[in-house]
């Protein structure tokens, strides 16, 4: 979801108190790059992170940021909240709980900011950001 005013689209915003954000784990960042990959192969796809319990403050068109490698690197909007079994295309793992789809068509790139990566989520309210690039576009150097 982008921010159209007059007709010039918005590339620095200050995030919002339902924005969350999330770190890739170390472990995972291959297999993100794999399914950022075929995402762009077929043209389309959404990425989704599961919760056990709902964020309180998340809703439709809050943003979901990354860290990973110290940084946070961007941000994709929820589109759906599904509670319930989903099994991902990629690895076929099978995953319960509250899922938060984001289309990946949706993927910004912001100006890397450091950030120590944690364990599971924090909001991410009052922070400026700068979008760079979109979801064909090489993930941007530090």
């Amino acid at each position: 979801m982008m921010i159209v005013h007059d007709a010039e689209e918005v590339t620095r915003f200050t995030t919002e108190d339902h924005d969350i954000l999330l770190t890739t784990p170390k472990s995972q960042v291959k297999r993100a790059k794999l399914e950022a990959q075929r995402a762009k192969k077929e043209g389309r796809g959404y990425y989704f992170r599961r919760f056990r319990k709902l964020p309180k403050k998340i809703q439709l068109g809050s943003r979901i940021f990354y860290v990973e490698d110290g940084y946070v690197r961007g941000f994709a909007p929820v589109e759906m909240i599904y509670e319930g079994t989903m099994k991902c295309d990629v690895t076929g793992n099978v995953y319960c709980g509250f899922n938060l789809l984001m289309n990946v068509i949706t993927w910004k790139w912001i100006k890397p900011i450091p950030y120590k990566g944690f364990q599971g989520f924090r909001y991410f309210g009052g922070h400026e950001v700068e979008i760079i690039g979109g979801w064909l576009d090489s993930m941007p150097a530090v």
